[in-house]
């Protein structure tokens, strides 16, 4: 059985917009993506609502990914691919993060996820993930402004240059899903559906077929 570990925010836990829920599993993509594989890939959920790529939040616990990524490639091993969809928190005013320095915290990420201590032959490949960009809306938080929506819209190529220079997949969530205008940051239950569709088919080239090409390219969106 593949195995794939999704280590993301509240877009990869299933935060529902306008109300705060979770989405089911018959709706969440961490759910849907293994249904549509016919369950010949098992999926574990490590989203976390808030979490950063390397960011301390002197509000809320437990949220710096570079803090916990780790544990959860031991306690998930062996695992056949990482996908790693971070970014978005980081892009809060609080934070004044440059795209650059999000970039750095993503660095780190994937570079755990490469050089963690696996044995000889569980080593799995790994992705990274930029978040769909920010939109406008009347509910968007106040630590989202227009500086941190131009910026959420310039991720998908600082990501992509990164995942060039650490020879791992890519994959632009912007091009596949829209962020829901009910507040601006989270994904509806079409875009979890569209990214599940997505998804299955990138994930089942690289794990089940031909790996070769499936780094994606940057898009316009």
């Amino acid at each position: 059985m593949k195995t794939v570990l999704c280590f993301g925010d509240s877009n990869t836990w299933g935060y529902e917009p306008g109300t705060g829920l979770r989405y089911d599993e018959s709706t969440r993509w961490t759910s849907l993506t293994p249904m549509l594989l016919e369950n010949e890939v098992s999926f574990y959920e490590a989203g976390l609502s808030g979490r950063t790529t390397n960011s301390c939040d002197s509000e809320r616990d437990f949220r710096r990914g570079t803090e916990l990524l780790k544990l959860y490639l031991e306690s998930c091993r062996p695992l056949s691919l990482v996908i790693i969809n971070l970014g978005t928190n980081d892009l809060k005013k609080s934070l004044q993060l440059s795209v650059e320095e999000i970039q750095s915290g993503a660095r780190l990420l994937c570079k755990q996820a490469l050089e963690f201590d696996y044995s000889p032959y569980d080593k799995p490949q790994v992705m990274l993930v930029a978040p769909a960009p920010l939109v406008n809306s009347p509910d968007l938080d106040e630590e989202f402004e227009q500086l941190e929506l131009e910026n959420s819209r310039k991720l998908a190529t600082t990501y992509y240059q990164l995942c060039q220079e650490l020879g791992i997949h890519f994959l632009n969530a912007g091009q596949v899903v829209k962020t829901s205008p009910l507040d601006g940051v989270h994904w509806d239950e079409a875009a979890h559906q569209d990214f599940a569709r997505h998804l299955a088919e990138v994930v089942r080239a690289i794990l089940l077929g031909d790996s070769c090409g499936c780094i994606e390219k940057v898009g316009t969106t």
